[in-house]
């Protein structure tokens, strides 16, 4: 009798089970492709690149500064060993090599200084923006989820430990990826003719 009840219960367990899940319906993105082919994201590259160029052009002329001040300090020093000057001259030679080694020093850490600060900047703001495309990226998914009944949305861009990617196999009716492309991309369009708009929808 135990055992009677023991498989009426866990065929039951497995009836209701297959019942929920008969209910889900799933779908996949490709978050990677979603991201990189989005047009806000070419455009923060754009604007990412506008930054290193203008950052790669002033450390062009730090660079060129401290040299200039090398030769200077170079040409310094090697003069106030120069024996052909009398002692006087060699002495204002040596503090003037003095002080260009000093001004060489402060250069370097000038350059140091920058070159740490705008890399924290363009990493900051690369982060700034990237967050605010995938924040896009994941409401734009919800709100197609949400209108056409999708209960789990996976991403099969992701892999395992294994390097195996978590979805295996799908079929194409299921994979969400260019669809949510699309609506993004024609939001972006639209954003981009009336940012006014655009801004007044976010608030």
């Amino acid at each position: 009798m135990k055992r009677i009840l023991a498989a009426l219960v866990l065929a039951l367990t497995l009836t209701t089970a297959g019942a929920r899940a008969a209910e889900l319906k799933i779908a996949v993105i490709d978050m990677q492709k979603t991201f990189q082919e989005y047009e806000k994201t070419k455009t923060i590259e754009i604007k990412l690149n506008q930054q290193m160029e203008v950052f790669k052009e002033y450390s062009n002329q730090l660079n060129q500064q401290y040299q200039n001040l090398r030769k200077q300090y170079e040409s310094a020093r090697d003069d106030s060993q120069n024996i052909a000057y009398s002692s006087a001259e060699r002495e204002n030679k040596r503090q003037k090599a003095q002080q260009l080694y000093e001004s060489l020093k402060l250069k370097e850490q000038e350059m140091t200084s920058y070159t740490e600060s705008r890399k924290t900047q363009i990493r900051d703001m690369y982060t700034k923006l990237r967050g605010e495309v995938v924040d896009e990226i994941r409401k734009a998914v919800h709100n197609k989820a949400v209108l056409e009944g999708y209960t789990i949305v996976l991403d099969q861009s992701g892999e395992s430990l294994n390097d195996v990617g978590f979805v295996i196999f799908v079929q194409p009716g299921l994979d969400i990826t260019d669809a949510i492309i699309q609506d993004l991309n024609r939001g972006y369009r639209k954003n981009a003719k009336d940012p006014a708009g655009a801004a007044a929808s976010d608030e």
